[in-house]
């Protein structure tokens, strides 16, 4: 980039200000002049520049969506997924962190940055990470009024009251300030985002909501305009933290875990214990903890582990509430914190070789045994060492190390019984030999968690070997034509659905996330582009046909699976736009639900779930709420689109969440797979 067009960029900052004054970042030292290239060379140079307020995230109030504290984790493992190093400076106002990036100085923006057209001659900016209107809040509207300068709330005030009189405030002043000079008596009115103001009001017995903005303000990251490769990667990865962000820390009880209405399954991805099989979530574990938390009315969530190392730390920060992997109780494990339920599932540890079984411990002489350091056969063999054996370490799953010895890539290993029969059902030349002992697998929770401990221990007691274990004992490790069957539909690698290359331009020409959309279509149609449903939807997404002519699609071509996901996505993205006062996840979950039940009807729950003292902003465990009750004659007459079958509605929702986030995880795995760090 030119000096001239430098200089362009930052009179254009400076006219949006109606300022003149110098940018307030430091002059850069020389290893960081200004840099201006795309995403290509962003990743070249290996360091991702970001920009944010000083001291922000010391001293705040709270606000919409995402803590400035989260916003900054977010950019740097942003920066982190792609082994980039994240470098901070600071400016002292919006317009600074505008300047920073105009003039080359940072290549993001962080912070909660309102989307104004001034700004967006000069900027562009990521998805939104939030959407809020503004409040008037004070004692007196028509009074003096002080906004801090060259903010989107200067342009508020000039624009709803052009005559009032304006006590000037530096660029940098924060609410508290302008909340000193309300209660001081030295303004009397002042405009903020609703939730801060929010905060303000309830707080300061001084200060009185006065007028609610009509305009829904979305806030940003801010990029160069011709920085189109980073911000389509930045949006991406926007996309998917949206959807997994809320899955916060918190070591719960069993009250808790009730209050929530869902179990947190700690696992990891394998043959036998949880995986994605088109687009179902299935395994043994990943069936009977489902089973268990059916049986005490509660949903599951997965959360998955790059490895089972990760799995008894992340129980103790209480990233979930109970580890169900497929493992065996050992000390080291206990000495973490956790507590094992009763095993449900006796196997054995068994030496497993190509071609000939190993058939005793003399055979094991001179032999090289492959297994991952931190799974129980690292354990059982460091028992029998003077058996003659050579132990080899692999950070890998014990599908992939018996996949290696099939290959030849290992001689031997030892593996739990059941796997090793599951990997030799595909691989013939497996055999299995000598076993080290009968084992059991068990679930672990905290060890404080005494409740959720009981509660597993009855239900493997009483499932053990009942109908519902056989069934699915069977499914996984018996019934081969089903385990066929499910290994050759397993996704393993970077394809959901036979449709990808269709999805992929069709959802980010919308900024939906492709990975959503095909969640989306296995539960419309199973993939199935010729299906049709009772009411006459039609196509992979199941789209009405009046619904196709509203978005331009010929309803005759909706089996075309080009056309059907057109009019799906495009669908989609009109329920969207019905919530833009919502934070993106938001939005995404109350899109979904329209496009099941309709506009109205969601609507409809809102307007109950806040008469129910519940959040009219929040999809789960909230509008989720009012939406059931929306089945039922009393309510149903006082809603305005009148009954819906909510059941179906909430279960639509959750169902596509569950898989979307389980295809996150999954990708997740791939990347990390990349980068060597899984």
């Amino acid at each position: 980039m030119t000096r001239c067009r430098t200089l362009a960029l930052t009179a254009a900052l400076l006219a949006l200000c109606n300022c003149g004054e110098a940018p307030e970042v430091a002059p850069p030292a020389a290893e960081d002049r200004p840099f201006f290239g795309d995403w290509a060379a962003v990743r070249e140079r290996g360091v991702l520049r970001l920009a944010r307020r000083s001291w922000e995230g010391f001293d705040t109030l709270p606000s919409q969506g995402l803590s400035t504290e989260s916003y900054r984790r977010i950019a740097e493992d942003f920066a982190a997924r792609h082994g980039l190093a994240a470098r901070w400076t600071h400016a002292q106002s919006i317009h600074g962190l505008l300047s920073a990036v105009a003039e080359g100085r940072a290549d993001i923006a962080i912070g909660n940055i309102t989307v104004t057209p001034a700004r967006q001659q000069a900027v562009a900016f990521s998805l939104p990470l939030t959407r809020s209107r503004e409040w008037v809040v004070g004692v007196d509207e028509a009074g003096r009024f002080a906004v801090a300068a060259h903010t989107a709330y200067a342009d508020s005030l000039a624009r709803h009251y052009p005559e009032a009189v304006r006590v000037p405030v530096a660029a940098a002043a924060g609410p508290e300030t302008l909340l000193d000079m309300l209660e001081s008596g030295a303004i009397d009115a002042t405009i903020m985002d609703e939730a801060v103001a929010r905060a303000i009001v309830r707080t300061s017995p001084k200060v009185a909501k006065l007028r609610e903005l009509p305009e829904v303000q979305a806030h940003a990251w801010a990029l160069r305009r011709d920085a189109t490769e980073l911000k389509a990667a930045l949006d991406g990865y926007l996309l998917e933290r949206h959807l997994l962000d809320d899955r916060t820390a918190e070591r719960r009880d069993w009250q808790a875990i009730v209050d929530a209405g869902r179990l947190r399954m700690l696992t990891v991805n394998s043959a036998t214990t949880y995986y994605l099989w088109r687009g179902e979530l299935l395994g043994f574990d990943y069936e009977l903890m489902d089973a268990f938390a059916k049986a005490n009315g509660l949903a599951l969530e997965v959360i998955v582990a790059s490895g089972i190392d990760e799995l008894f730390a992340w129980l103790q920060a209480g990233r979930g509430d109970v580890v169900a992997a497929g493992l065996t109780r050992l000390a080291e494990r206990e000495a973490t914190g956790a507590a094992f339920a009763s095993p449900y599932l006796e196997i054995r540890e068994t030496f497993v070789a190509a071609g000939a079984p190993i058939v005793d411990f003399d055979g094991l002489r001179g032999r090289r045994i492959t297994v991952n350091p931190h799974t129980s056969y690292a354990v059982s063999l460091a028992a029998h060492r003077d058996a003659g054996f050579a132990i080899d370490y692999a950070e890998q799953s014990t599908e992939a190390i018996l996949d290696g010895v099939a290959a030849g890539e290992f001689d031997a290993t030892l593996a739990d019984s059941h796997r090793a029969r599951l990997a030799a059902t595909f691989h013939p030349d497996l055999a299995l030999g000598l076993d080290v002992g009968k084992k059991g697998l068990a679930w672990a929770v905290r060890r404080d968690n005494a409740e959720l401990l009981r509660r597993l221990d009855e239900f493997a007691r009483k499932g053990h070997r009942g109908y519902q274990f056989n069934v699915l004992f069977n499914k996984y490790f018996v019934n081969q034509r089903r385990m066929t069957r499910q290994r050759e539909q397993r996704i393993t690698g970077g394809s959901l659905s036979p449709f990808d290359h269709i999805v992929k331009p069709l959802a980010a020409a919308a900024d939906i996330d492709w990975r959503l959309v095909v969640s989306q279509m296995y539960q419309e149609s199973g993939f199935r582009p010729e299906r049709v449903s009772f009411a006459g939807a039609r196509g992979l997404l199941q789209v009405l046909p009046r619904t196709a002519e509203e978005v331009g699609v010929d309803p005759e071509r909706l089996a075309e699976p080009e056309e059907g996901i057109r009019a799906g996505v495009e669908y989609l993205s009109w329920t969207r736009e019905r919530f833009p006062e919502l934070p993106l996840r938001e939005q995404l979950l109350f899109a979904l639900a329209a496009y099941n039940a309709g506009a109205g009807h969601v609507r409809d729950g809102r307007r109950l779930a806040a008469r129910l003292g519940l959040d009219g902003s929040i999809w789960f465990d909230n509008v989720e709420r009012a939406m059931l009750k929306l089945s039922e004659p009393e309510y149903a007459a006082q809603a305005l689109h009148g009954y819906v079958r909510g059941t179906e509605v909430v279960r639509y929702v959750r169902e596509i969440n569950d898989r979307y986030r389980a295809y996150l995880d999954h990708f997740r795995g791939l990347a990390d797979a990349e980068e060597g760090t899984g």
